[in-house]
């Protein structure tokens, strides 16, 4: 035997789990509660008879406003049906998710009547597996973040000396690899200067490895301030330093001419008195440099020459510069 339609569509609406629910937009009357769903909630039909009368009372205060805008989309026919999800307060004082489902129909013989006729159903789990993908994403996000932050760190403590903050060897051989890739289509010429103290040593002996440290640190920094910004200072080892002069000219005479003045500048800036807490000490350095062009292959072929001058300078009596020259004898760093 066949069922009837309407008992036919309640044992489904039962199966969905779909609460069914009727208003009276134009009296505001209830003509079907959505008693399942208040059942859900801990409500007796009495509680439910007084709830009804000011539905909004039990709605979430942040979802009331949403709410009511999406019957009014709909009421006003911007949207062909009526949709929101929304939170209801339990007896317990649990908030509970719940989504409505609806639509405004007219009846025969009641043109003037507009019923909003819909389905609320539980879609609480959903919502809750929803805010846990949510906090997992944050807290994926936060740890993508922090293992971003620790490589940046661990690469910034691959390429940088730890004692001075100056760029590393490794650092420095970078950008000089990429300084000679420039020239090639810039054209321009650049210098490497090397430095080494002039009696660091003595330093170390009379005062301490901690005044030593004190002294590389301050040399390092008044480096920073007697070159161009855009140049690199880097510590090599010990109390040796290179400088990396870019873009000095495309005539080598020129260069070599602003190599020695920025030579010059340093020299006078490191022979500086230092104070090195209770000490006070002078030191100086030697310099040697050689014009870094398209000619040269990278930094295992600059140093050398760079340091064959620098020796030149010692032998010249220290506390000078020499630019290298092919007759120079060079070594290898």
């Amino acid at each position: 035997m066949k069922m009837p339609r309407e008992e036919f569509l309640q044992v489904v609406m039962e199966a969905a789990d779909l609460d069914v629910w009727e208003n009276e937009l134009v009296s505001g009357r209830v003509t079907r509660n959505a008693t399942k769903v208040y059942a859900e909630l801990g409500y007796t039909a009495q509680e439910v008879g007084d709830v009804m009368d000011n539905i909004f009372a039990i709605v979430h205060p942040e979802d009331v406003e949403r709410m009511k805008h999406a019957l009014n989309e709909h009421a006003s026919g911007k949207t062909p049906k009526y949709q929101c999800e929304f939170r209801i307060k339990a007896k317990s004082g649990a908030w509970v998710w719940y989504a409505n489902s609806g639509k405004i129909i007219e009846r025969a013989g009641h043109p003037e009547a507009k019923h909003l006729i819909g389905v609320t159903y539980n879609v609480h789990a959903r919502r809750q597996q929803e805010e846990e993908l949510k906090r997992l994403n944050l807290e994926l996000s936060a740890q993508k973040a922090q293992l971003e932050q620790l490589n940046a760190s661990l690469h910034h403590m691959a390429m940088t000396d730890a004692l001075t903050q100056l760029p590393n060897r490794r650092l420095l051989i970078d950008r000089v690899s990429h300084a000679l890739f420039c020239a090639k289509r810039t054209q321009q010429i650049g210098a490497l200067l090397f430095l080494d103290a002039d009696n660091f040593k003595g330093v170390n002996d009379q005062y301490g490895h901690e005044a030593g440290d004190l002294l590389l640190k301050e040399m390092a920094s008044r480096l920073r301030s007697a070159v161009r910004e855009a140049d690199t200072v880097a510590r090599i080892s010990g109390d040796e330093f290179v400088v990396m002069l870019e873009n000095l000219s495309s005539d080598a005479v020129e260069a070599t001419k602003k190599t020695r003045a920025i030579a010059e500048k340093i020299l006078a800036c490191l022979a500086q008195p230092y104070v090195l807490g209770e000490a006070q000490c002078t030191t100086t350095v030697s310099i040697g440099a050689t014009l870094m062009n398209e000619g040269h292959q990278g930094f295992d072929d600059l140093c050398p020459a760079a340091d064959a001058a620098m020796y030149e300078a010692k032998k010249a009596g220290r506390n000078t510069f020499q630019m290298f020259e092919p007759s120079m004898p060079r070594g290898s760093l």
